[in-house]
């Protein structure tokens, strides 16, 4: 499920790149699907591309890049940053100077990619949480154009005031974790509280 949600988010377009492709799933689907009429999937990792190769295997409009962050010279319509922790997605956003509609799920810290989207500006049209096996997960669309977040937007998603059954269910889960010591997490409760509140 967790494939089909994020692909479901990605634009139909010409061209799109995965970095940090490991397996290529999202694109042998995004391929298959007719999301994308040809791929680049890099990764840092020789191994995880000989991943992606096997996955991949049939498919003669993929290209195969060895590289850090997004592939150099490469005009993608569409970038595609998945499965990383949020300090790295911020990363290789840092390092990136194109305008390619950008579809990113961090596995963690997705606050700090909000940041790093509003200082690039970026533009979030998609940002919503979803549950798969039982594990939550963000995932965003953003184009160029400029964006201000709040503090709770950065925090629990631009429309956090729209939650999703999964935001809510990932939300009530922390804040039981929080009332173990509520004086310490005030602040933090007081968030949540305020994001569980908002209607359907």
């Amino acid at each position: 499920m967790r494939i089909a949600e994020i692909v479901n988010v990605i634009p139909t377009c010409r061209l799109i790149a995965e970095i940090g492709c490991d397996h290529a799933l999202l694109t042998e689907r995004a391929l298959r699907t007719g999301k994308a009429g040809a791929a680049v999937v890099s990764d840092i990792s020789a191994d995880c591309l000989n991943k992606a190769r096997r996955t991949l295997k049939g498919y003669d409009n993929v290209t195969f890049t060895l590289c850090d962050g997004a592939p150099q010279g490469v005009n993608a319509d569409c970038l595609l940053i998945c499965g990383m922790g949020g300090h790295t997605v911020r990363d290789i956003l840092s390092r990136y100077d194109g305008d390619a509609t950008l579809v990113l799920s961090p596995q963690s810290h997705s606050e700090l990619v909000r940041d790093a989207l509003e200082k690039m500006c970026y533009s979030i049209s998609v940002d919503y949480c979803f549950e798969d096996g039982g594990k939550y997960y963000d995932v965003m669309r953003a184009d160029k154009g400029d964006m201000t977040l709040t503090d709770m937007q950065k925090k629990y998603g631009r429309f956090y005031d729209r939650p999703t059954d999964a935001l809510r269910a990932r939300l009530t889960r922390m804040l039981a974790q929080l009332n173990g010591n509520a004086e310490a997490n005030a602040d933090r409760i007081a968030e949540i509280t305020e994001v569980l509140s908002c209607p359907k």
